[in-house]
């Protein structure tokens, strides 16, 4: 059996196209290529949240929609192998808007994260995303729905 050799660049490189897309709104057919479609999941630690497989994949992207203008940023911080796969450890943040009626303008978001992503090689020797995993999600004071500001007008008696 032939030990299989990784490719941390490589690797992460596909982790940067999956933010990309995600950031695009892309059709979930553009992600197909990057992701296991049958046993890809992904979860926030610490919850009974987790989506599976592309179908859970799309479910997850439909509850996405209220976000505009999205962008991550996010830094390799490490890897490790282990036979057929490789796992990354990322931070970074996540930046977007959101628009509630009847606001005048739309909020900025921004949060910062930390995630597991877990890579299998194909038969192609391309990397493949099998687990996503959200480690930490925490808005940046500020930039969180929450703070959102009340619409005077919605006050007025």
């Amino acid at each position: 059996m032939n030990k299989t050799t990784h490719d941390e660049k490589e690797a992460f490189k596909v982790v940067e196209q999956f933010n990309h897309l995600n950031a695009s709104r892309a059709p979930i057919t553009d992600f197909l290529p990057i992701v296991d479609p049958e046993h890809l999941i992904i979860t926030l630690r610490g919850s009974d949240i987790v989506f599976k497989g592309i179908a859970g994949f799309a479910d997850h992207q439909i509850g996405k929609l209220i976000y505009f203008d999205q962008k991550f940023e996010c830094d390799l911080v490490k890897s490790e192998t282990q036979d057929e796969q490789i796992t990354l450890s990322t931070k970074g943040a996540w930046y977007a808007r959101v628009w509630q009626s009847p606001a005048a303008y739309s909020q900025q978001l921004i949060a910062d994260l930390a995630h597991t992503w877990i890579l299998k090689k194909t038969k192609h020797a391309t990397y493949i995303i099998v687990t996503h995993i959200c480690e930490h999600f925490k808005y940046r004071e500020g930039f969180s729905p929450r703070d959102m500001a009340e619409d005077f007008h919605l006050t007025l008696k």
